[in-house]
């Protein structure tokens, strides 16, 4: 049976506090190896989700927010941190506010007298809320508010502040702090709310890197163009969303190793009724339900991996202050890149998981499967740190910026080369056409990066004709009318695209001839499964395609690769499964018994084979009719 809530929220408090005491985990050691922030998240939270996340918050995001906008004066709180003195938490979302930023109402007034900012919360909407562990043992927490000095707004700002007492977890008077309350999953993790009330904090508590006020109350920053501390603040937000990438590719990778393992052992119909039954994954609905997927859990996993160390490295530079100039460039890029990473990323194993669940037919249902608390755990990567649909506008609204230069066809060049191939843009969109006229020609890359090109060229052109025909309703009506078919859909194809440019220069570094040769199959896969779901109408509307044979063509391709890829499906989840005691269900065991693991789940079930306690209520009942 499932713990208790309270039980729960013990186990991953005890869990998270035996991650702190592994040098592996330890900051410095990460450091070291940029590439092992990723993988130590990706098997820690195969393991125990709501602990990783706990520990991940506590120990890296609120680190990770002092080390990038912090500067020397905060040294002692990562210290502390280190030391496992104090235990953090990051508090930007209120209970009227999420992803409108701007529009926070905790502030934050500078007192000139005392040398104190005074955090005030304007009624109930303006709680901070959804806290990992501010519900109940966080003692401080990197709190977003609205900074103000001589009467004068300067925006969000960050401060470090304290929340309980160290020694007796006992809130500080001028705060009212509480939980969350149960979730539909990881209820391990203490969720929580707080107010302020005229509550005080150091001068020194200003995480000032990015804008600082002297003792005099004036405002100071090292930015002249405000839009670049904007940007260099919105390149310390992506890290959770460069974490979340990593955490729905995990999630995925677990599902998929339970039903792939189960469609290879499971047997249903066959040729004929006397011979032998054959394995579900031998049928091409099957292959078509999983495979997909399984390439789309590599693809994201492979680029999660590349995004995480080059999050962190611009963590590290910005910590020592290197590349100066580039930092805002960049950290724009990395909000971008993330705001529609963690969307892509979230979708995409949302519907995985919940494939995997039904592909494992009514055993997939049960509990003990795990299906249902995967499922319900990364229910929360599609609102947490971003609801999707407003996240991914983020990602549109900076490459509709660009089109001013693909008109003049102006070079474009951003730090990580994401939107470079946009320089081209109307040379990409003139007189386009898919090519291809076999399934061979079809799946090779240099078919394949060209349709997504010309997609985000044509509907970055689209979007910005909507946005301009929608003009006469004003920029914010405008905006918000070109979202469905144009502006959305831009987001999506530039991050695939760029997924796919990650994932393709792996590829190319890989010196297996065998695994190259794979590798592609599955990129090619999920490059064409994403073409023919969600981007078929494009690239006709738009004239890439014409008639029926180039949508037939798609189609025939996604099969074929599924075929090509089924008896390589079982090798691929084994090379990133958790172990057996990890996955923790009779349907994916390694060694492919399922049916001997399922009686044994079943048989010691508690309860399982007595009769109820409340058996007596039922015959009496039965004993009156």
């Amino acid at each position: 049976p499932s713990a208790s809530f309270d039980e729960q929220r013990r186990r991953a408090c005890h869990q998270s506090l035996t991650y702190k005491s592994i040098e592996l985990l330890s900051i410095g050691y990460q450091l070291q190896n940029l590439k092992f922030p990723f993988m130590a998240t990706t098997v820690m939270m195969q393991l125990a989700p709501a602990s990783t996340i706990k520990f991940n918050v506590a120990h890296t995001l609120f680190t990770d927010a002092i080390r990038t906008l912090g500067t020397g004066r905060h040294a002692h709180f990562l210290q502390l941190a280190e030391e496992g003195v104090i235990s953090g938490c990051y508090c930007l979302t209120e209970i009227a506010h999420g992803s409108n930023v701007k529009a926070m109402r905790t502030s934050a007034v500078f007192d000139k007298d005392k040398q104190c900012f005074v955090l005030n919360s304007e009624g109930f909407e303006a709680a901070k809320c959804w806290a990992g562990g501010l519900g109940q043992v966080a003692t401080h927490a990197i709190v977003y508010a609205q900074l103000r000095s001589k009467q004068q707004l300067h925006g969000l700002h960050c401060f470090v502040v304290p929340i309980r007492d160290p020694r007796t977890l006992l809130p500080f008077p001028g705060l009212l702090v509480g939980d969350m309350g149960e979730k539909i999953g990881l209820n391990g993790i203490d969720n929580g709310f707080v107010l302020f009330q005229n509550y005080e904090i150091p001068k020194e508590n200003l995480l000032n890197k990015l804008g600082d006020v002297t003792e005099q109350g004036d405002y100071v920053t090292p930015f002249k163009d405000p839009s670049k501390r904007h940007g260099a603040a919105l390149g310390a937000l992506s890290g959770g969303r460069v974490v979340i990438t990593g955490i729905c590719a995990a999630y995925g990778v677990k599902a998929l190793t339970i039903a792939v393992r189960y469609a290879a052992v499971r047997q249903q119909f066959g040729p004929s009724e006397q011979g032998p039954e054959v394995p579900i994954l031998e049928y091409q609905t099957h292959q078509y339900r999983l495979l997909p997927h399984l390439a789309c859990a590599y693809l994201l996993r492979t680029f999660a991996m590349w995004l995480s160390e080059t999050f962190f490295q611009f963590s590290v530079d910005s910590a020592l202050g290197h590349n100066k100039e580039r930092l805002p460039e960049l950290g724009a890029e990395l909000h971008a890149i993330s705001s529609a990473s963690k969307p892509l990323a979230g979708w995409s194993m949302r519907d995985a998981i919940q494939e995997c669940r039904e592909a494992c037919g009514g055993h997939g249902y049960l509990k003990v499967a795990g299906l249902g608390d995967i499922r319900n755990d990364h229910d929360a990567n599609m609102t947490y740190e971003g609801e999707n649909h407003v996240l991914i506008q983020q990602t549109s609204n900076w490459l509709l910026k660009f089109w001013p230069l693909v008109e003049r066809q102006q070079p474009i060049a951003t730090p990580l080369r994401s939107a470079d191939f946009m320089s081209r843009g109307l040379e990409i969109l003139r007189g386009a056409r898919i090519k291809a006229r076999t399934v061979a020609e079809l799946c090779e890359p240099d078919a394949i990066i060209p349709i997504y090109q010309w997609l985000v060229c044509h509907l970055l052109q689209t979007t910005h004709d909507k946005l301009a025909a929608e003009g006469a309703k004003g920029a914010f009506w405008g905006r918000n009318n070109c979202q469905v078919f144009r502006a959305k859909s831009l987001g999506v194809a530039f991050i695939q695209h760029f997924v796919l440019q990650v994932m393709l220069e792996k590829i190319e570094q890989q010196s297996d001839a065998e695994i190259r040769a794979v590798l592609r199959q599955l990129f090619s896969l999920q490059a064409l499964f994403w073409l023919e779901k969600l981007h078929m109408a494009t690239i006709y509307e738009g004239g890439l395609a014409q008639g029926g044979a180039t949508a037939t063509l798609i189609q025939d391709a996604v099969l074929e690769l599924c075929a090509q890829l089924k008896d390589q499906a079982v090798a691929l989840v084994d090379a990133v499964a958790p172990p057996d005691f990890v996955l923790n269900s009779p349907l994916g065991a390694s060694d492919g018994q399922v049916y001997k693991h399922l009686q044994a789940a079943l048989l010691s079930a508690p309860f399982a084979l007595s009769r109820p306690a409340w058996w007596q209520d039922i015959a009496t009942w039965k004993s009156k009719l």
